[in-house]
């Protein structure tokens, strides 16, 4: 186990981290980090609004989210949370469900799946950049996807999320053994498979050479100085239009 824990994207991360953690970056820039949409959702909002109000009242110029470490949760939540950043409600997408009468995929209308913003006074309309990776999963990957989205975010990394977005339930075995499988084809609000297999792909590749990995070891997070770069670069996506 001593190399697998050595090698796990999670190595490093504090088992004590809470849903969703907030703080300014030295270059002025807002960061919020979200661990779980998983865990207890009113921490999960309340912290979640105070940190976008934060950011209003000092007028941060931009905020940087970090997603790279968060293994889902409530598709819902992480829909809505991702609303905050938009100004109109939006369908993001639906589930298609294999009818065997059929033999094709059938969406359900009353499946569809929409990010309904919160009152103006929530609504962060600054630029965002989205940190993913591959230990980004199923609802982590429904709200980096949603940030693209009217191209309202950048998104950075050095690799995609893990492009495992669907549907699942648990089922009972034999001999007390507990499987995960996938039940629904998690589509976008068109009806294409966008997750499944692929991820959130970055719109700015962090490259993984023998320099970046050099400066990972001496404790440089390669992956957060390149998302202040995007960030602090002029550009027109990533603002909500006035």
């Amino acid at each position: 186990r001593a190399s697998f824990s050595f090698s796990s994207l999670y190595v490093g991360e504090p088992q004590t981290s809470l849903p969703v953690e907030f703080s300014v970056l030295p270059s002025g820039y807002g960061y919020i980090k979200v661990s779980s949409f998983l865990d207890n959702d009113v921490l999960s909002i309340q912290v979640w609004e105070r940190a976008i109000k934060y950011f209003k009242d000092n007028q941060v110029p931009g905020i940087i989210l970090d997603m790279r470490h968060n293994g889902g949760g409530s598709g819902w939540l992480a829909d809505q949370m991702a609303a905050y950043f938009f100004d109109k409600e939006t369908v993001v997408g639906n589930t298609a469900r294999y009818d065997k009468s059929s033999g094709t995929f059938y969406m359900d209308p009353g499946d569809q799946m929409s990010m309904i913003p919160p009152p103006p006074a929530l609504q962060y309309s600054s630029p965002v950049v989205v940190m993913v990776g591959p230990a980004c999963a199923s609802a982590c990957e429904f709200f980096s996807y949603n940030m693209t989205i009217n191209d309202r975010a950048t998104i950075v990394g050095q690799y995609p999320s893990e492009g495992a977005g669907g549907s699942v339930e648990d089922f009972m075995m034999p001999e007390g053994i507990q499987v995960q499988l996938t039940i629904g084809r998690a589509v976008d609000a068109d009806g294409n498979i966008h997750l499944e297999g692929k991820g959130v792909v970055p719109d700015v590749r962090v490259p993984v050479t023998a320099e970046t990995l050099q400066l990972q070891a001496n404790g440089e997070d390669v992956v957060l100085n390149a998302a202040i770069k995007a960030i602090s670069a002029p550009q027109g996506a990533g603002v909500i239009p006035s």
